[in-house]
């Protein structure tokens, strides 16, 4: 606690700097990228499901109708996609499909989604899967 006190300044610097930071350069970047259930996902009529995850685990189980474009190929490959329906990214944890999905919102993309809790909420939703 004394380290706290002693130091509030600094610790007010870090927190405005953060919070400069998250505004000018994360939330833009992230802007248009909505969250999606599993029970949400289930209501989507048109949509293209984007798997980000590595060929590894692709081929450990995945999504019976996703597509699989790795993360670090999701920039080379946004054509592939179409833009007249909903880009739904998924991954293991929905961490890297967060970074697909606004990928896909800064290059245009009207409707997309980052798939919470990825894989682990999608099998637990008993949603189909292939092997």
């Amino acid at each position: 606690m004394i380290w706290v006190q002693e130091n509030m300044i600094t610790i007010l610097i870090l927190v405005m700097l953060m919070w400069f930071f998250w505004g000018k350069l994360v939330k833009p970047k992230l802007a248009g990228v909505k969250s999606m259930t599993a029970q949400d996902f289930q209501t989507l009529k048109a949509y293209t499901l984007v798997d980000v995850r590595t060929l590894g685990e692709w081929q450990s189980g995945r999504a019976a109708e996703a597509v699989h474009i790795p993360l670090h190929e999701v920039k080379q490959r946004l054509s592939e996609v179409p833009k007249d329906k909903a880009v739904v990214c998924i991954c293991a944890s929905g961490i890297r499909s967060l970074t697909a999905a606004s990928t896909f919102g800064q290059a245009g993309y009207k409707e997309v989604y980052n798939f919470s809790g990825g894989m682990s909420s999608y099998k637990a939703a008993n949603l189909p899967t292939k092997s």
